[in-house]
């Protein structure tokens, strides 16, 4: 036995210069024109260049340029010293500066180009990329998307058995506002590479892959890491060799300020605790309820309650042109003798036309602590092509002639039946700033 595991080592070790291999022998001298389906490439260059490099594919198919490594002169500006990646018709797809982040993604049809300029500082700079094409409906693999929620769980294709080659998967992850996202991961096992040049994951600290990179990961490993809004981007991408396990994370949403968050919709009071701040108090998830006992969290990690505006409690006020919602979520100690504080974590929406104050105070045996935040109502307004209102317009901006007929929706989303929504007034201007001159449709509702 000691001697097969020995064999399998071996094995892993061998099968991981597959990539590296090929990456040695790399037509890089300026001009140089690539033709196969697809290729490693590693682009070195010095002082004062000016070199294109072609890559020749058919036009009925997609071609995808992965960069991994960036390695310019980070003193040089952008108009001095960038990789200019372009589209069979030479149109720019985009441009890489010396400050712009290592990983980078491109897609065209057919052929591209990349144009590799240097200033005359004496560097050596260093440019990793990967092309692959592919032909419609071949992609390796159909994976990544958007992902909502508390927490969960992500993996690559085929996890826990080999991620495909080829494979390039976009997750777009968001949590309830005024939340943080904390990532571990259970398992990373892709190709090893030192900078992550082959297979890697690239962590994005916010909504798309434009956002700051948070980590770039590889090889056999695991990691935790935290983010600092709610909102990430999780990508992976592979090549063409050794295909190992791929990679397994869990998330989880946990308050801004390491305790607890509050916030506030058209529809609802969302309210999140981190599990250890409760612990801590003495109680867990399942001794917290609303006012009305039969509405407990839906979430035990974290601990998370969506608090209805009509229902579990809420109590409603109209004060001049406010109205406030309020609920309080409690944990008693019972028992004649106790070691455990009674707590109140009271929450109140405050809705008026212009803003939501969000406000949130906890009592543990007569201590207050608020926190307060501001937001909107959740508003739409869309015209409709017919009087049926089943056709939205989707172009922006709306021309339209003059003389016809317009339909117009105003939507409130809202679970309290006792709001109302109007117009309160509507002008049309012939200019995209409303200057003069204005015409009046509607005034004063």
């Amino acid at each position: 036995m000691p001697l097969l595991g020995i064999l399998t080592f071996f094995i892993l070790c061998a099968s991981t210069s597959l990539a590296q291999d090929k990456s040695v022998d790399l037509q890089t001298r300026c001009g140089a024109s690539f033709s196969d389906i697809y290729k490693p490439v590693q682009i070195q260059v010095n002082e004062d260049s000016d070199c294109t490099w072609s890559i020749v594919r058919p036009a009925n198919e997609t071609t995808r340029i992965v960069f991994s490594i960036l390695d310019l002169n980070t003193a040089a500006d952008c108009s001095q010293e960038n990789v200019t990646v372009l589209d069979q018709n030479l149109q720019v797809l985009g441009v890489l500066c010396p400050n712009s982040p290592r990983i980078d993604v491109f897609e065209t049809p057919g052929s591209a180009y990349l144009r590799v300029s240097t200033n005359s500082d004496a560097l050596v700079r260093t440019v990793y990329l990967m092309y692959y094409s592919f032909a419609p409906g071949n992609e390796a693999a159909v994976c990544g998307g958007q992902i909502n929620g508390y927490s969960g769980s992500i993996s690559s294709p085929n996890y826990p058995s080999r991620h495909p080659h080829f494979a390039y998967c976009v997750w777009h992850l968001e949590t309830p506002k005024n939340t943080k996202i904390d990532l571990s991961f259970t398992e990373i096992f892709l190709e090893v590479d030192a900078v992550c040049r082959f297979d890697f994951i690239a962590l994005y600290d916010g909504p798309t892959t434009n956002s700051p990179i948070l980590d770039v990961l590889c090889g056999r490993t695991v990691a935790e890491l935290e983010t600092t809004s709610n909102t990430l981007t999780v990508v992976l991408s592979t090549d063409y060799a050794n295909s190992y396990y791929g990679f397994n994370l869990n998330y989880v949403a946990l308050p801004e300020n390491n305790s607890s968050s509050l916030f506030c919709s058209g529809e609802k009071m969302t309210v999140i605790f981190d599990p250890s701040y409760i612990n801590s108090l003495g109680y867990n998830a399942n001794e917290l309820t609303l006012i009305d006992t039969s509405c407990g969290p839906v979430s035990s990690n974290p601990i998370a309650f969506n608090v209805p505006y009509t229902s579990c409690g809420t109590v409603r006020k109209v004060e001049d042109h406010v109205i406030s919602y309020t609920n309080i979520i409690t944990a008693i100690s019972t028992g004649v003798i106790t070691r455990r504080k009674k707590i109140e974590f009271v929450m109140t929406c405050e809705l008026d036309n212009e803003s939501i104050v969000e406000i949130m105070y906890v009592t543990e045996n007569d201590i207050i602590q608020e926190s307060q935040e501001t937001g909107k109502y959740d508003v739409s307004l869309s015209f409709y092509q017919t009087q049926d209102f089943t056709t939205p317009v989707l172009e922006s901006p709306y021309y339209i002639e003059l003389n016809n007929t317009l339909f117009l929706q105003a939507t409130l989303k809202t679970q309290d039946p006792g709001l109302t929504l109007f117009t309160e007034s509507c002008f049309a201007s012939s200019k995209s700033n409303f200057s003069d001159p204005t015409y009046s449709l509607l005034q004063n509702g």
